[in-house]
């Protein structure tokens, strides 16, 4: 757990999901695909975003575990870099997060947890974002929406974490989605899973 934890604070971007104060933007992005569009909606993204996590779970060998909401939200830009957006933390222990949109799989996003084969957990709660919640706002399906993945790798106490970032482009103001880490720590594997939501 105190691993988990110390990898997240140094990535920098767990965020948490509660319902958005901001107001929603009336511009749907609903079926916007292809390269022009897309461009469009990144130059659109770029800019000063909050951040926060909501509560998730950590699967630690035969073990799984709740894992608490981070307590601040963190801040940080994103910038288009090279012709790709780039998260870039305000955090000087983050790490620079390069993100491209995502064509060609389908997403699905549950609010049971997504436990290896043959695991179960009564201590974990629903995760507090799904499907249903993200059509709700966008008007449509999540596979309908502008989707962006980022993935990397660091070390955090001798120990090689892996981490992926999947977000949905709500609108130009609101992303949703789940962050995902992976290591090994004394030989037994570890993942953490959380929901995202991303705010001007």
């Amino acid at each position: 757990m105190a691993i988990t934890k110390a990898a997240l604070t140094a990535i920098g971007l767990v965020t948490a999901l509660a319902t958005p104060t901001i107001a929603q933007n009336d511009e749907t992005l609903c079926g916007v695909s292809g390269a022009a569009p897309l461009e469009t909606v990144s130059s659109q993204l770029e800019g000063q975003w909050i951040s926060e996590a909501k509560a998730g779970y950590v699967v630690m060998g035969p073990r799984v575990m709740p894992h608490g909401a981070k307590a601040s939200a963190d801040t940080g830009r994103i910038e288009l870099r090279d012709g790709r957006l780039t998260i870039v933390p305000d955090n000087p222990e983050g790490i620079d997060l390069a993100l491209d949109w995502e064509t060609g799989v389908d997403w699905s996003f549950g609010a049971q947890p997504s436990l290896p084969d043959g695991m179960t957990a009564t201590n974990v709660p629903d995760l507090e974002i799904d499907d249903n919640d993200i059509e709700v706002l966008a008007g449509c399906d999540v596979n309908n929406l502008p989707r962006l993945v980022g993935a990397d790798s660091m070390t955090v106490d001798g120990v090689s974490m892996t981490f992926t970032l999947r977000l949905i482009v709500v609108n130009h103001d609101l992303l949703y989605g789940f962050q995902q880490v992976h290591g090994v720590a004394q030989g037994q594997q570890i993942m953490e899973r959380r929901p995202i939501v991303m705010h001007r």
